[in-house]
């Protein structure tokens, strides 16, 4: 996350996440899955503004650039802004309120965290702006009511392995910058229906050590080599433009492919800023949906 103020108000760029390792270890008795997932934050930001307020909690949700004419999320209480601000005030009674604008340029139905990564951007900046004085420890137990992902964002880790939920968080080291192409099918793909698929195409589970060995190398293609994601054979057969995404993406010479989180967005791994900027020229052409070009936020 990166912060700044604009008068009274606090500004955060809230990043995009990629999956580069997604295991699925098995369900767990509270109906979740428990995975093993290596992440990255990647330089694709939505912004949210928090500024003070008497009592009330708005939420106002606007598109930018390349997000233009896409769906934008509610501004009600299914969205994890409002609902990290209530269940702040909910922990420490705090009844100061606050006017949230979140611009969106963070693709919904992607699997890149943009709600999670905006829910710790909330629990974090209203924070400061109230000044509650929570510790780190107690924003990661509130993020880990919130749901999958917002432990990671809240940890500003470049790259981390998470288990659980996605609420545990081990920082692990990235050399460098890696760059990546990320293409969004112009279709979504519901979280729920890729585990539901997934239910009867469970395989041996896979180790991310690889990877995170490659990673602490900064070695690109070695990181190529392991990426992994169980989810991408449900997805493949519930979304034939996934499919069709990643076969176009595997075709070209990059460093390796995969998709991110339940999808549907997919992502090629690049050996460099110029070799990206060459494979997202050559797809933009080649496949459909939004092509983005991003590095990791070291």
């Amino acid at each position: 996350m990166r912060f700044r103020r604009s008068g009274p108000s606090l500004v955060i760029d809230t990043p995009a996440k990629l999956n580069l390792h997604l295991e699925v270890l098995g369900r767990r008795p509270d109906g979740f899955h428990e995975l093993e997932t290596v992440m990255v934050s990647v330089g694709l930001f939505d912004t949210l503004v928090i500024t003070p307020a008497d009592e009330r909690i708005e939420l106002s949700c606007q598109a930018d650039g390349a997000f233009a004419g896409q769906p934008l999320p509610p501004s009600d209480a299914r969205n994890l802004v409002l609902r990290s601000a209530e269940l702040l005030r909910e922990l420490t009674g705090h009844r100061e309120g606050a006017s949230l604008a979140l611009v969106k340029r963070i693709p919904l139905e992607a699997g890149l965290g943009g709600g999670s990564s905006n829910a710790a951007a909330a629990l974090v900046g209203l924070n400061r702006v109230w000044k509650l004085g929570l510790t780190g420890e107690e924003l990661h137990a509130a993020a880990a009511r919130l749901g999958s992902d917002v432990n990671f964002f809240l940890d500003s880790a470049p790259l981390a392995v998470c288990r659980g939920r996605g609420e545990q968080v081990r920082r692990s080291p990235l050399i460098g910058p890696l760059w990546f192409v990320i293409v969004k099918p112009p279709v979504g793909l519901s979280t729920a229906a890729v585990f539901g698929r997934y239910a009867g195409l469970a395989s041996p589970a896979r180790s991310p050590e690889g990877l995170i060995a490659g990673a602490a190398a900064g070695n690109a293609a070695e990181c190529g080599r392991w990426m992994f994601n169980a989810l991408e054979r449900p997805s493949r057969e519930l979304s034939p433009i996934v499919a069709r995404t990643l076969d176009q993406m595997r075709e070209e010479d990059v460093a390796g492919c995969a998709m991110t989180g339940s999808g549907a967005a997919c992502f090629a791994l690049c050996r460099s800023r110029e070799h990206a900027e060459r494979i997202g020229r050559r797809l933009r052409g080649r496949v459909p949906g939004r092509v983005y070009v991003v590095r990791t936020t070291v």
